[in-house]
């Protein structure tokens, strides 16, 4: 099991959506890949920023808009 923090590295502003710079949700894989590598990842992504900020990032959930870093 991995712990990982996922954070918005630029802004988006898009109409029903946005995200600022520095927004970030702590997500744990059983694999040591960053989460952003692996597309089964990207609904619990979603769900993680969705409870925690109210939105749905949707397609923006790639390595271009995020970055992952281990934290454990």
């Amino acid at each position: 099991m991995a712990l990982w923090k996922v954070t918005v590295k630029r802004q988006v502003s898009k109409v029903g959506l946005r995200m600022e710079e520095g927004m970030s949700v702590e997500v744990v894989t059983a694999s040591t890949l960053s989460p952003l590598s692996n597309t089964r990842n990207i609904p619990l992504i979603n769900d993680l920023f969705k409870s925690k900020y109210g939105i749905e990032p949707g397609h923006y959930v790639n390595t271009g808009y995020m970055t992952a870093k281990r934290i454990d």
